[in-house]
């Protein structure tokens, strides 16, 4: 397999949106719709976010997948990424809010997790094929050709 980056890119774009949508509706949905920004927070949370996602989560998103390009079956590929994506949410919320938090920071890292899943998922098509399984070797006496 090669190492594709417009998979790479396309991945990591809908993972960060699929983040910043669903912030956006647990938001309102938590608060009730009383936060006063209701669906604006949507673009406030890309524009904030992308600069974050770019510095930290691109080159995360890179790490995870570099040691993953030689395996062939790609649903290891989104369970590698989920796993890793859920885990690091889940250190870096529960380091911010201390271990008082480490449920509300869980579901913060199965969130996460599930939008990388997704991310990696919708490019399985994208991957480039470069090393096909080889063909075997023919077995047996080799064959005549019949003539005309």
């Amino acid at each position: 397999m090669r190492y594709g980056v417009p998979a790479l890119l396309l991945g990591w774009l809908l993972t960060f949106v699929l983040f910043c949508l669903g912030l956006t509706v647990g938001t309102i949905s938590f608060t009730g719709g009383g936060s006063g920004l209701g669906w604006y927070f949507l673009p406030i949370s890309l524009v904030y976010g992308f600069p974050v996602a770019a510095v930290i989560g691109l080159p995360f998103a890179i790490l995870v997948a570099w040691p993953l390009r030689r395996l062939r079956k790609q649903w290891m590929h989104v369970a590698a990424h989920a796993l890793a994506t859920g885990i690091a949410f889940w250190v870096v919320v529960t380091a911010l809010g201390g271990w008082t938090d480490a449920i509300s920071s869980a579901c913060i890292g199965l969130f996460a997790a599930a939008c990388a899943a997704i991310g990696r998922a919708v490019v399985i098509p994208l991957v480039a094929r470069r090393n096909a399984r080889p063909s075997q070797p023919p077995t047996g006496p080799p064959t005549a050709i019949p003539a005309p």
